[in-house]
């Protein structure tokens, strides 16, 4: 594999190629009835409070069959490059 790559483009093409295979996905459901089926991965919002800080973390990332289809997408786009 060449050393020219970045990892923050490949971050980049995967959540691209992500996000619009959700969107299409979602505009394409009631055509295509197969791209209804979706996962839910990550973790649910928690608050730390630490007495004079307080954060919030959470993830949660929700994928179609059209998501997956691009972040496949994204990622042979990458290997190309």
């Amino acid at each position: 594999m060449r050393r020219d790559k970045s990892m923050s483009l490949l971050l980049l093409l995967l959540l691209t190629g992500a996000a619009i295979g959700g969107l299409v996905g979602d505009i394409l459901a009631s055509h295509l009835p197969i791209l209804i089926v979706d996962k839910t991965f990550g973790f649910s919002p928690i608050t730390i409070d630490l007495g004079i800080l307080q954060f919030t973390l959470g993830f949660i990332l929700h994928l179609n069959l059209a998501g997956v289809l691009g972040l496949f997408l994204g990622y042979l786009l990458y290997r190309r490059l």
